[in-house]
């Protein structure tokens, strides 16, 4: 065969091979191609999210506050104190488009979120870190092979500072206190050294609400829904007073002044100031509340009888002799006016005035009646009862440390000494004494230390903000001693309204 007849059979080959590669392919396009799309489908990679078991929140001897529970056949969050700690705990929601782009790898769409109280706080250690698999599967779902697998990290355990025992006591007192007047009460526990032992807000609600599908605690409360929650608007029972409510502190502020003054050298012990029974700044009369109920006066009176009787007129000459900015400064120092650092989030700093805040603000200057107002814990001063409850703990042991829920707690020493501090207690005990102001506490006399407020607002008609601080001993370290703080709000008088409640759980802080 010659080289011509050889190429011309290459090519004829050449040419059959394409068409039929041509063909072949035009074959598997259109009249295959439906069903190789069908046996692509019948193979696909699904990702699965594997869900850490989200950690447990326990008070101090391990009881649990908030855990999982199996229920109906699911892992539900459980808060079995339900509105006893909801102000301490919080609730779960669900995550948001926001939430989730703001959360990082440890989110998913479906999972749920801490949106208040320490379930928010320590959302990061409680919640864990998701794992995932990457599966295999058929068109009908079923899992043909596993491809990958990563175990998914369960959240941390957390113990808190919390007494349940102590927090059910005087959600209880408060919640009888609620019957008497009908107005919303808060109660601050905490040692000196900063640990909260309790802290309760009512109105309050029941955690559970929240959670999909959940059960409902023993401790309920009324709201049977979350929309009746947000809806009531005037109980606001999702606000957490405790540690967001700006309130006037009235008499309860008094040992700022009190020690201030023993610290700058304005007063001692023995000096004395005349209880006029009012004073009078041209068409203003700044009186004492035992001339305006009993139209009596004190005569002379040094610090320890001024705190054990309240007295307004002491505290005015006291708040004179001081100044306005050493007022201000002190108040500062004992932590008013700023955040206390409690791990809860949606803490108020509360307000301290100033002369140049009034009048860039009002237009008005500060005159001698502004300061009076002050040193009794009227006027513009605005604090929350942790707040309160953190400068009552300062007063009596040079120290103010930021409470915490969980952990131990850094202190600041306010450099204060400790024969003025010893001053200040003698009046406290006396206030809880025969002859003091805070008579539902007579029957401990000798054992605790009390101040007593009852703070004007809103006007005449207003029934005035009800508060006492109690300090109640325990052992010889100064840190180891409670600190109770009460306020009913527009309660009325701080002696019959808010010591009561302190009252109701006293045996039970003397025992622990």
């Amino acid at each position: 065969m010659d080289k011509h007849n050889t190429i011309s059979i290459l090519g004829v080959i050449l040419v059959f091979l394409m068409a039929l590669a041509v063909s072949r392919a035009v074959f598997l396009t259109v009249f295959m191609g439906g069903h190789f799309n069908d046996l692509a489908k019948d193979n696909m990679v699904k990702r699965i999210v594997l869900e850490p078991v989200r950690g447990v929140i326990n008070d101090n001897k391990g009881k649990p506050l908030a855990m999982n529970i199996d229920y109906q056949g699911k892992t539900v969050r459980f808060y079995p104190l339900g509105e006893v700690s909801a102000a301490i705990v919080g609730y779960m929601g669900k995550m948001s488009d926001t939430d989730l782009k703001n959360c990082g790898d440890n989110c998913y769409p479906d999972s749920l979120l801490g949106k208040a109280g320490l379930e928010k706080q320590y959302q990061d250690k409680l919640n864990g870190v998701p794992g995932e698999e990457l599966v295999e599967e058929t068109a009908n779902g079923n899992v043909k092979s596993t491809l990958s697998r990563t175990e998914p990290v369960n959240g941390e355990n957390i113990t808190t500072n919390i007494d349940s025992d102590l927090q059910k006591k005087l959600t209880t007192a408060l919640a009888n206190a609620y019957v008497n007047t009908g107005k919303s009460g808060i109660a601050v526990v905490a040692k000196v050294s900063g640990e909260v032992l309790s802290l309760v807000s009512l109105p309050s609600y029941d955690p559970n609400l929240f959670v999909p599908d959940g059960k409902r605690s023993d401790y309920g409360g009324t709201y049977k829904s979350v929309a009746d929650l947000i809806k009531d608007e005037d109980k606001k029972p999702l606000f957490d007073r405790a540690i967001s409510g700006d309130y006037a502190p009235g008499s309860v502020y008094k040992l700022t002044p009190a020690i201030a003054a023993l610290e700058e050298g304005k007063i001692d012990k023995n000096t004395l100031i005349n209880d006029t029974g009012e004073i009078k700044i041209g068409d203003y009369r700044f009186g004492n509340w035992y001339m305006d109920e009993y139209g009596r006066t004190e005569g002379e009176i040094n610090v320890v009888k001024a705190i054990a009787r309240s007295n307004d007129i002491f505290f005015y000459k006291v708040g004179e002799a001081l100044g306005v900015d050493k007022l201000v400064s002190w108040s500062k120092r004992l932590g008013l006016g700023s955040l206390t650092g409690i791990d809860l989030p949606g803490e108020s700093d509360g307000f301290v005035s100033t002369p140049y805040w009034r009048e860039k603000t009002t237009g008005a200057k500060w005159f001698l009646g502004n300061t009076y107002h002050m040193s009794i814990g009227q006027g513009d001063l605005m604090a929350t009862p942790v707040q309160i409850n953190r400068m009552t703990a300062a007063v009596i042991s040079g120290l103010k440390c930021s409470p915490r829920l969980v952990g131990r707690s850094t202190c600041e020493d306010v450099k204060t000494s400790e024969a003025n501090r010893e001053i200040i207690l003698e009046g406290m005990k006396g206030a809880c004494s025969k002859g003091g102001t805070a008579f539902p506490l007579f029957d401990y006399e000798g054992q605790i230390y009390c101040k007593t407020g009852t703070a004007q607002h809103g006007g005449e008609t207003t029934q005035p903000q009800a508060w006492v601080s109690v300090v109640v001993p325990k052992g010889n370290n100064i840190k180891d001693w409670l600190v109770v703080t009460v306020l009913i709000e527009a309660g009325g008088e701080g002696s019959k309204v808010a010591a009561p409640v302190v009252a109701e759980v006293m045996p039970y802080l003397l025992s622990m």
